[in-house]
C-alpha cells in the first residue's frame, strides 16, 4: 500500500506571531513551511479555538505545495477536519491541482483518500461593520477592488503573502498606500528537490493559500470583510481532459469561493470572505479602472516578469510591462478600447498590439485555438468581443495584430454574438456573494 501524505496539526510560536505547518512526503519526509505575521495582526488577539480552526484551513492548502513534490492520493490528517474543511481539502488536492496533473501526465481526476477525525462545526456572529482586508498583488484587479470598498464605506488594508523581500518591494511600487506584508518561508528543502528535478513541480492553488492567510488576518485584526479580486471569468475551464475540466484559475472560482467560505464559517469566523469582481466582466474591470480608478493607471501592472529580478526574464530598470507575454497581451486588448492608442503605449510602455510576434498569444486568449493559455487570462469570448469592437475603432483598427486576427474571428464566433457580448460587457449582473453596500457600488 503506497504510504499517505501527511499533515500534522499546526504549531502556534506566539514569541514569533508564527504559524508552523509540518507535512511528510512519501520517499522525501518531514518538511516544515513558517508563516510569520505582521505585528499589526497578533494571533494571541485570536480565540484559541477559531485559531485552530483557521490554522487547520491554512495547512490544507499549504499542503498542496508538498503533496506535489510525490502524489500519494492518500492524505492522512494529524487534526481534526470540520465537514466543509474536508470539502475544501478535496477540491484543493482535486481540480485545484488540475493543472499539475495534466501537465505532469498523471491521471485525473485523481482518485483521493482522506484519514482525519471529524471536527464540530462552529457558527460565529458575521462582522456587521465595514473594515475589510483587500488582497493586493498590483494588478488592474487589487486596484479596482480596493476602490470599490472605497466607496462602498468600507476602510480597506491591503495586504500581500510574499515569499521574498524583493516581492514585497516590488508590491509596494505598485500601491499608493502602504501594503502589509504576511511571509512564508517555504521549507528549503522542497525547493531544492524540486529544481534538482527529484521532484514533481508545478501550479498550486494560491489564491487559496493567501485566501487562508488572509482570514487568519482578518480574525486577529477584528475585520468585518476578507476581499478578494476574483473575476466571473475566473470559473471558465482553461482546457478539457479526459472529458473533465481543467482550470489554471480554479482556486479563484465561484465553486471553490463557496467551499472556501463555508469552510471559514464553519470554523466560527467572524468575517465575510468575498469577491468584488464575481459579478463582472473583465471589460467591466477594466473600463472601470480607466474611467474610475485612474491614479492606479501609472503604477499597476498585470506581468508576471515583475516578480523576476534575476536572468534574462528579469524586467529592465523602471519596465513593469515586458509587453511580450499572455498577460500583457490581454490587459492590453481589455484597456484598449478605453484608452487612445497613445495614452495606451505611455501605460503599457510599448505597444503590444503592434507587435506581430503577439499574435499567438492573441489567438490563444480569443479562443482560436483549443485551450486557452495556462496563465490567469478572462473569458475568450470577452477577449473577442473586444477585438472585433477594435476592429471598426479609430486608431485601433489598423494596429497589426487586430487587423491580422479580424477575418479570423467569424472562424470561431458570430459576428452577431460578439456584438452582443460587447453590449452586455458593462453590466454587472452574475451571481455574487458581495453584501449589499459592495454590491451596490458595483451596480451588481
Amino acid at each position: 500500500m503506497t504510504e499517505p501524505f501527511a499533515l500534522f496539526a499546526p504549531v502556534f510560536e506566539a514569541d514569533t506571531n508564527t504559524l508552523r505547518f509540518g507535512y511528510e512526503v512519501p520517499g522525501f519526509g518531514r518538511f516544515e513551511e513558517t508563516v510569520r505575521f505582521p505585528e499589526e495582526a497578533r494571533l494571541t488577539d485570536i480565540e484559541p479555538e477559531l485559531r485552530e480552526a483557521l490554522a487547520a484551513i491554512a495547512a490544507i492548502v499549504i499542503g498542496t505545495s508538498y503533496y506535489k513534490a510525490k502524489p500519494a492520493g492518500a492524505l492522512r490528517f494529524g487534526f481534526a477536519l470540520t465537514e466543509a474543511a474536508e470539502r475544501v481539502a478535496l477540491l484543493a488536492y482535486g481540480p485545484g491541482l488540475g493543472e499539475f496533473y495534466v501537465r505532469n501526465g498523471l491521471d485525473y481526476p485523481p482518485a483521493l483518500s482522506l484519514a482525519a477525525d471529524r471536527a464540530p462545526a462552529r457558527r460565529g456572529a458575521p462582522g456587521e461593520g465595514r473594515r475589510a482586508v483587500t488582497a493586493f498583488g498590483g494588478g488592474k484587479d487589487s486596484h479596482v477592488a480596493s476602490d470599490l470598498v472605497r466607496r462602498a464605506g468600507g476602510e480597506a488594508e491591503r495586504v500581500s503573502v510574499i515569499l521574498s523581500e524583493k516581492v514585497g518591494d516590488r508590491l509596494q511600487t505598485m500601491s499608493e498606500t502602504d501594503v502589509i506584508l504576511i511571509r512564508r518561508t517555504i521549507d528549503a528543502r522542497l525547493i531544492e528537490i524540486s529544481k534538482s528535478g527529484q521532484a514533481l513541480n508545478g501550479h498550486i492553488p494560491i489564491t487559496a493559500i493567501n485566501s487562508a492567510l488572509l482570514g487568519i488576518y482578518a480574525a486577529a485584526r477584528g475585520l468585518d470583510w476578507v476581499v478578494f479580486a476574483n473575476e466571473r471569468a475566473a470559473s471558465e475551464p482553461t482546457m478539457q481532459s479526459g472529458g473533465a475540466a481543467v482550470n489554471h484559475q480554479y482556486s479563484k472560482s465561484l465553486e471553490f469561493e463557496d467551499a472556501l467560505r463555508a469552510g471559514f464559517e464553519a470554523a466560527g469566523a467572524g468575517f465575510s470572505y468575498f469577491s468584488v469582481l464575481r459579478p463582472v466582466s473583465e471589460l467591466w474591470t477594466a473600463h472601470y479602472l480607466a474611467t474610475r480608478a485612474e491614479h492606479a493607471l501609472p503604477i499597476f501592472a498585470s506581468c508576471n516578469r515583475n516578480f523576476v529580478f534575476a536572468g534574462d526574464n528579469a524586467l529592465p530598470e523602471g519596465r513593469r510591462w515586458c509587453g511580450k507575454c499572455a498577460k500583457c497581451v490581454y490587459t492590453a486588448v481589455l484597456l484598449a478600447p478605453f484608452l487612445p492608442v497613445d495614452r495606451h503605449a505611455e501605460i503599457f510602455q510599448s505597444r503590444p498590439l503592434h507587435d506581430e510576434a503577439n499574435l499567438d498569444h492573441l489567438v490563444e486568449i480569443a479562443g482560436l485555438t483549443g485551450a486557452k493559455p495556462w496563465e490567469c487570462v478572462g473569458e475568450t469570448r470577452e477577449v473577442a468581443a473586444a477585438l472585433a469592437h477594435l476592429s471598426a475603432a479609430p486608431g485601433w483598427r489598423d494596429a497589426p495584430l487586430i487587423a491580422r486576427v479580424k477575418d479570423r474571428l467569424t472562424e470561431r464566433w458570430d459576428l452577431s454574438e460578439l456584438q452582443h457580448t460587447w453590449g452586455r460587457s458593462l453590466d454587472a449582473r452574475s451571481e455574487h456573494r458581495m453584501p449589499e453596500p459592495v454590491a451596490e457600488a458595483a451596480g451588481a
